[in-house]
């Protein structure tokens, strides 16, 4: 195990947050302007959770496709990240996730042995049209010219971030169960045990036969003897959900020890409510809610004290940021009411529109380019290329406004209708191809 340099004052990380599509569409437009302005190319650690981890997982897959040019811009980003991952989020995989498998009686099984929940291990084989079969460890090895890919989960069984590493020396684990090498865990895998959301999804099952090896070596190759303070138990099966359970902005692997930070959030901002709900799951599902923005809060605002105490360097833009925040001279982005729509915008798995995925690119774009050139330029070349937007057709207020007025509703009937039209329509293409075979015979 190569120990990872923790010294450099050099290495940044870049820490994508969940939030389903929405994030990952918005985090597309963020590394897109990343790259437009060299940095990119010099991040030493991708870490991510749930929708980050859809566009991290990409970016994984095809970094050795990436063609960089003298200053360190890919040429082919778009071709490469930027198209795969807009067409894949143009589809709907939850829908057929939670009504389709349970309608399929080959599952009927399974689902009542998980009480009709939807495994992550479902959502693992809906993640494989993105990913492929790719393992983790056929990903390349983190380098001089290639970042780590950390994809963040929570393990059910202790409570605590689960990691999973890129690259052929790439361990996985938690500080109470140990780490171990990622053999034949794929990428796929990873994704889905980081966005197994906990309301739609059971958990991501990981048997630790598949955990050869275990031992206190970290990820980053350092020892990390138990405490003591916890009594040890034994599970063969980890229960692994959604990352954002324990750490929304993906920052845990690396707050510690990096010295540079750029975190993306395109998570669903709090909102207030005029009535508290009176149903005891409604009740339940509202606290949980006040007391995980109330984690995410906190460690909002121990990366924005050290940004200003100069313990850390970097900068932080969410969905909700108001670009004024950045108060520079000329910064090229969407007005109030554009910016509180695209904030509301769902987060979800079903398919968005030409509209939706223009505009959230557009708008993490802007929002990039305004937080590097305002809380980190040291980052940036002397020569700034010119902001041009993603999606210029997209980029007009009255437009945008236009097109996202229902975008924060789930279109759980039209998804459902349209599922079953398809379904139908499949069907009778199979029923008539097996009547011509019939005819041919």
């Amino acid at each position: 195990m190569v120990k990872f340099d923790r010294t450099s004052e050099a290495e940044s990380a870049l820490c994508l947050s969940g939030g389903g599509y929405r994030a990952a569409l918005f985090h597309l437009g963020a590394i897109r302007r990343l790259n437009e302005l060299g940095v990119l190319s010099r991040i030493a650690i991708v870490s991510s959770v749930s929708g980050g981890s859809i566009l991290n997982g990409l970016l994984a897959g095809r970094w050795n496709s990436l063609i960089r040019d003298g200053g360190g811009v890919f040429q082919n980003f778009d071709e490469q990240v930027g198209q795969p991952l807009r067409q894949f989020c143009a589809t709907d995989i939850r829908t057929n996730l939670i009504i389709g498998h349970r309608l399929n009686p080959v599952n009927w099984f399974a689902l009542a042995n998980s009480l009709l929940s939807v495994s992550g291990n479902t959502l693992a084989r809906s993640y494989q049209s993105l990913f492929g079969g790719t393992l983790l460890q056929a990903l390349p090895s983190s380098g001089v010219t290639t970042p780590r890919f950390v994809f963040c989960a929570t393990s059910m069984n202790t409570g605590a971030c689960w990691h999973f590493h890129s690259g052929p020396e790439g361990r996985m684990g938690d500080f109470y169960t140990g780490y171990a090498p990622t053999d034949d865990v794929s990428l796929a895998e990873a994704v889905a045990a980081s966005s197994a959301f906990p309301l739609a999804f059971a958990p991501f099952l990981l048997y630790r036969s598949r955990m050869k090896e275990i031992s206190r070596v970290d990820p980053w190759g350092q020892l990390r003897p138990l405490s003591g303070k916890r009594r040890t138990i034994e599970y063969e099966t980890i229960h692994l959900t959604d990352g954002g359970v324990y750490d929304n902005l993906g920052v845990e692997p690396v707050w510690s020890f990096m010295s540079t930070l750029l975190s993306s959030d395109g998570g669903l901002p709090f909102e207030s409510v005029a009535t508290c709900p009176p149903y005891f799951v409604s009740r339940l599902q509202r606290a949980a809610s006040i007391s995980n923005e109330q984690v995410g809060a906190v460690r909002k605002r121990w990366l924005i004290e050290r940004f200003v105490a100069k313990a850390r360097r970097g900068a932080l833009w969410a969905i909700n940021t108001n670009i004024e925040d950045y108060q520079l001279s000329s910064a090229p982005g969407y007005g109030s009411e554009g910016r509180q729509l695209l904030s509301g915008i769902r987060t979800d798995l079903n398919s968005f529109s030409e509209a939706e995925i223009a505009c959230l690119e557009n708008h993490g774009y802007s929002l990039a380019d305004a937080a590097l050139k305002s809380r980190a330029p040291q980052l940036l070349v002397k020569s700034i290329p010119e902001f041009v937007w993603p999606h210029p057709d997209w980029s007009a207020d009255a437009k945008t406004i236009a097109a996202l007025q229902n975008s924060a509703s789930r279109h759980i009937t039209r998804d459902i209708r349209n599922w079953l039209t398809g379904a139908f329509r499949r069907l009778d293409v199979r029923s008539r191809s097996s009547r011509s075979t019939d005819k041919a015979t």
